[in-house]
């Protein structure tokens, strides 16, 4: 058995909405997996509270578990016919409960009415009661739909939505070594292929090994335990219209990053396209829209997927599903044959993060407020940190790989020139993140590598 791990952060969020005297709606979405159930129940130790996860069955039987569950809440079980009777007797209660619906999303399914007798009993008693509704949903479109669209009966009646974020590398580096005797850039290489996901992670910890590539033969093709995974999440998602959208994923993890590339690629219109990338950004926020950090230009947007897993996924095993099914072996070759220049990409990640911590500690030469990509044309920085009022700005090369003293010195004298192509008149620190940079200290300028980043993170 696993104990919760951390996520401090997101209970003292709900912990804060909690102590409040006033009633709240908490809506608790994310994609599979990434722990919300988890989370929910460890926030409700100790408290007052009902969970009731919402199967697809006839809503008796759901009533007969919430029958149960007010039981050892109020000492009595009341008979509940109807959802009339369960809002009802919870309104009664004069104590503070925690009321959470898990897979909220399926009350489409057990009965739709249900959303419209929530808003009723909500708008009715909300004011008069102290009482913490916390709704689960895994389906991020359709969460989002219930609770923002505006012809939607609960529309502006949430008090947070609250989108659970995977862990950062820092986190799942812990998580990993609470299993695993795990080098760094392994557990580095595990969190590219399986993302921040509380879920694989725990897969990696207990059926996957200290070496990465093992770790994916294992969990991929050996047992198969996530070959179906992003494939049976999505398409419960995204419904009949799956094949597009996959397209257009498949599309942006093989680096099509903007709209007239993705299209080419996937042979789909163009305006069809722009219809796929606003519902993904906005509807089920798998993918980020990034523009230069400085001096963007119109029209220079790029897509990059959001998830490390669904972009491992898409890069590596939808593509060569065929091949994977037909010869594994070949399979399993295809991905370390393209699997460094994706880890490359992934790595950049990781250095944001590493710099935001630093940051965060004042162990740069200046405190900035921005970070992000930069490009131009032909030019492109993989990172720019800068404080925009005292016009301070650290410049970034991101390479995994393992760097001389003379290679690194190379590769920043190369950043110096892109440097002066960014606009404005700036106070400029030149800073290197890579696998392994042989004599860093003597540098004249900020280096960091993989051994920087397991010491600080």
């Amino acid at each position: 058995m696993v104990r919760f791990f951390n996520r401090e952060h997101d209970l003292s969020i709900l912990e804060d909405i909690y102590a409040s005297p006033s009633s709240s709606l908490i809506v608790l979405y994310g994609r599979r997996r990434v722990g919300k159930t988890e989370l929910s129940k460890e926030f409700i130790k100790n408290k007052k509270s009902i969970y009731l996860f919402i199967e697809t069955k006839p809503e008796k039987f759901l009533l007969e578990d919430l029958e149960n569950s007010l039981e050892k809440v109020i000492g009595v079980k009341p008979r509940l016919d109807d959802w009339d009777d369960f809002f009802n007797q919870i309104f009664k209660i004069p104590e503070k409960i925690v009321i959470v619906f898990d897979e909220f999303q399926n009350f489409t399914k057990v009965n739709p009415d249900f959303f419209s007798k929530f808003q009723k009993y909500w708008d009715v008693h909300h004011r008069e009661t102290k009482h913490m509704f916390i709704v689960i949903g895994s389906y991020v479109g359709m969460m989002k739909k219930i609770f923002q669209g505006s012809k939607e009966p609960m529309f502006g009646r949430a008090t947070l939505l609250f989108n659970l974020k995977p862990f950062t590398f820092a986190d799942s580096f812990k998580f990993l070594n609470g299993f695993l005797d795990i080098s760094v850039e392994e557990a580095m290489k595990t969190y590219f292929m399986l993302g921040g996901v509380p879920k694989y992670l725990l897969l990696a910890g207990e059926f996957g090994a200290p070496d990465a590539m093992d770790t994916f033969k294992k969990l991929f093709p050996h047992t198969r335990m996530l070959m179906e995974e992003a494939r049976n999440i999505l398409v419960l998602e995204f419904g009949s219209e799956h094949k597009g959208y996959f397209s257009i994923l498949e599309a942006i993890s093989s680096g099509r990053a903007i709209p007239s590339e993705i299209a080419d690629y996937t042979g789909i219109a163009a305006n069809t396209v722009s219809k796929y990338l606003h519902e993904l950004l906005y509807d089920y926020e798998m993918i980020k829209k990034e523009e230069p950090i400085i001096n963007a230009r119109a029209r220079s947007s790029r897509y990059f997927l959001n998830d490390n897993f669904f972009n491992f996924w898409f890069r590596f095993i939808y593509k060569n599903y065929g091949t994977f099914e037909i010869d594994p072996q070949m399979g399993e070759e295809l991905v370390k044959k393209d699997i460094n220049a994706y880890f490359g990409l992934a790595f950049e990640g990781v250095a944001k993060e590493l710099l935001i911590y630093l940051n965060k500690k004042d162990a740069l030469p200046f405190r900035f407020l921005n970070i992000g990509r930069w490009w131009d044309k032909n030019t492109e920085i993989d990172l720019i940190a800068f404080d925009d009022k005292n016009r301070n700005a650290i410049f970034c090369e991101v390479k995994w790989k393992h760097l001389t003293r003379q290679e690194a010195e190379h590769i920043v004298n190369g950043l110096k020139e892109k440097a002066e192509k960014v606009k404005g008149n700036w106070n400029e620190h030149y800073c290197l993140i890579a696998k392994k940079i042989e004599g860093k200290d003597q540098l004249d300028f900020l280096a960091f590598d993989i051994e920087d980043i397991g010491l600080e993170l």
